[in-house]
């Protein structure tokens, strides 16, 4: 179920009959829509839960409350059970019905009760008042625009265009932080004027076109009593993970499940292929040094699923302009293409798979992760006099080819990179967390960056957006993982999947982000996340427990785009020379031209940090002709 749309403070059937044209692909079995003259909202649906009744929107006994979602609440038969027992009475066998009698038994606490992945929309056509909520972890989009007594929503920006009062213009002071992160954090978009309801919030718009956003849910560090043993802890993450499983595979249609040669899809896999043994996998490959299609193919084997490969050609940077406006706002990474094309393959035969995402997350599975815990404890333990005076010069004088090594990536460090690293360790005693999260992991430095904007709008551009307090809550790692879960989780991880995935009308669903297993995730001592060169370590002694060893021992590959292998195809040239050319580049006013042209020109090097700056700045203008300039049109 998996589109809404709609609006309050005036009345427009066909603005309404356009937003849910232009979001048929998240909903092709089905469209449902309630309007008035104040406000109107509707429903594409991708029927998964009770495929002949769950039609939206679902009203209660009276008729006085309507409801539209988009996700799957995974605890709704738990949930209906409840309130039967309560005295209320159900028509349907839906997922989403539980929300409109839930609403009238709790209220705006209903969002207490529900585990899943939703943005939902509740009227009460009495009041005029209007219930918005989004999932804990922001699997599920929801936009908005609001100007004086009117208010525009939808699950997908492109959605919200079609709405005349709704304009085209981009948030210039967004872009300081898209190239630091390659993605814009919430609520913030690319879009002037367009926000995002952040994670685990909720809003309440009342009829006069005011508002109110209020969190209802946050991850708690809370250190649990020293005495509990790491096996206690191993058999509570048993028990919790095979209930989120049970959980996320409930659906009407088949389910597959996206496998990686890691241990995060590989468990997943092998749950899910208990739970249903014609359980079908895809795993996705470069056909490069990096490629895990083969040893995926050996888990598949091993858990006994059918399995599937679907491999990146450089021709596939065809469709990167359709792909970036399947996305709606700019991710700076040409991986994209790869999610994509996998999410094309599954979907021919599926409505619904499961991925891995979330399990770095919550259990530190990033090499950054390790990186900022060793520097953390060195800064600690150096005096500062041998760092400066000893350290840091044999550090620059180390060459690149020694540092490569030590890189967490199959992929040329290059003399940028470098420089990068020691700008990190260089700076790290007088920054913030925060502040060092991101120098650790940007594409592109705050030097780099007042570089390359144009003289004219370097002032325009700020990097106030970093600095936001940090928590003081939980020691080192547990901060740092705070930290992560409040941007990177929904901004970068998810978005990549969820809106490709969508665009071919296929569910995403992510295991590792049930809500009781985020819970136990943050109450878990450091000491079992990550330490040394270890990581996910508790989730790995569950992996022990039920993969074969070949599997679990296998070491972590990062998934990422080898664009030394491609950036010399015709394609990718093509591309470069439409958007990165001298005039396309001084007509748009952000970048100096001759900072984009030695880019460029040094890809030669097959440097990592510089390929991918350039398709960076790529997707960035193919962003703004695709939306701002409407030069690229897609149906």
């Amino acid at each position: 179920m998996c589109g809404i749309f709609g609006f309050s403070g005036f009345h427009d059937p066909d603005c309404l009959r356009a937003m849910s044209r232009r979001l048929r692909h998240r909903g092709p079995d089905g469209e449902g829509v309630l309007e008035t003259e104040h406000f109107s909202f509707g429903n594409r649906r991708l029927a998964i839960i009770d495929i002949e009744g769950g039609d939206q929107p679902i009203y209660d006994e009276t008729g006085r409350l309507a409801v539209i979602q988009n996700g799957e609440i995974y605890n709704y038969i738990e949930l209906r059970k409840e309130l039967i027992a309560r005295g209320h009475r159900f028509r349907t066998d839906s997922d989403t019905e539980v929300l409109v009698h839930g609403y009238e038994e709790w209220g705006r606490h209903i969002v207490d009760h529900l585990e899943g992945m939703f943005a939902i929309a509740i009227h009460d056509l009495d009041s005029g008042e209007t219930f918005f909520a989004r999932d804990h972890c922001g699997q599920k989009p929801f936009f908005y625009w609001s100007q004086g007594d009117k208010f525009v929503f939808a699950s997908e920006i492109k959605a919200l265009l079609e709405c005349p009062l709704v304009k085209r213009a981009p948030d210039l002071e967004a872009l300081d932080a898209y190239l630091c992160l390659r993605y814009v954090p919430e609520p913030r978009t690319m879009f002037a004027g367009i926000s995002t309801l952040p994670a685990a919030h909720h809003l309440i718009l009342k009829r006069s076109g005011e508002f109110v956003i209020e969190r209802y849910w946050a991850p708690t560090i809370q250190q649990e009593p020293q005495h509990r043993s790491d096996g206690d802890y191993l058999d509570e993450l048993d028990t919790v993970f095979q209930r989120a499983m049970e959980l996320t595979v409930r659906s009407d249609v088949p389910v597959a499940s996206y496998l990686s040669a890691g241990v995060d899809s590989s468990m997943i896999a092998k749950v899910a292929h208990d739970l249903n043994p014609d359980l079908h996998t895809f795993s996705f490959g470069f056909r490069s040094p990096i490629d895990e299609t083969r040893a995926a193919a050996e888990t598949a084997r091993l858990i006994g699923s059918q399995h599937h490969d679907v491999h990146l050609a450089a021709e596939d940077f065809g469709n990167l302009a359709k792909v970036i406006y399947q996305m709606d706002v700019p991710v700076g990474d040409p991986i994209i293409l790869a999610f994509d094309k996998l999410a094309t393959t599954c979907a021919e035969g599926f409505k619904v798979v499961l991925s891995g995402e979330g399990a770095d997350e919550i259990f530190a599975g990033y090499p950054f992760h390790k990186i900022m815990q060793l520097v953390d404890r060195y800064h600690r333990i150096v005096p500062g006099f041998l760092h400066s005076g000893i350290a840091m010069p044999l550090l620059r004088q180390t060459p690149i080819g020694i540092l490569d090594r030590a890189f967490p990536f199959p992929a040329y460090l290059g003399r940028s990179g470098k420089l990068r690293l020691v700008e990190f360790l260089e700076q790290y005693r007088g920054r913030s967390l925060r502040e060092n999260y991101f120098s650790l992991r940007t594409l592109w430095g705050e030097q780099d960056r007042r570089s390359l904007y144009s003289e004219a709008f370097r002032e325009r551009a700020t990097s106030d957006w970093i600095s936001k307090t940090d928590s003081t809550s939980g020691g080192f790692l547990d901060r740092l993982l705070r930290l992560q879960f409040d941007e990177w989780l929904q901004d970068w991880a998810i978005i990549r999947q969820e809106r490709n995935t969508m665009a071919h009308s296929l569910e995403l669903r992510l295991p590792f982000l049930d809500k009781k297993l985020l819970e136990f995730a943050f109450r878990l001592p450091p000491r079992l996340k990550a330490k040394r060169l270890q990581d996910k370590i508790i989730e790995r002694r569950l992996a022990r427990r039920m993969l074969p060893r070949e599997v679990v021992k296998r070491p972590k590959n990062p998934f990422f785009m080898p664009m030394e292998f491609f950036f010399e195809n015709p394609e990718i040239q093509k591309l470069i020379d439409l958007t990165l050319n001298e005039t396309q580049v001084r007509s748009r006013g952000y970048f100096d031209p001759e900072t984009v042209s030695r880019l460029v020109q040094g890809m030669d090097r097959r440097d990592f940090m510089g390929l991918k700056q350039v398709m960076s700045l790529v997707i960035l203008e193919l962003w703004h002709m695709i939306y701002m300039d409407e030069t690229i049109l897609f149906d």
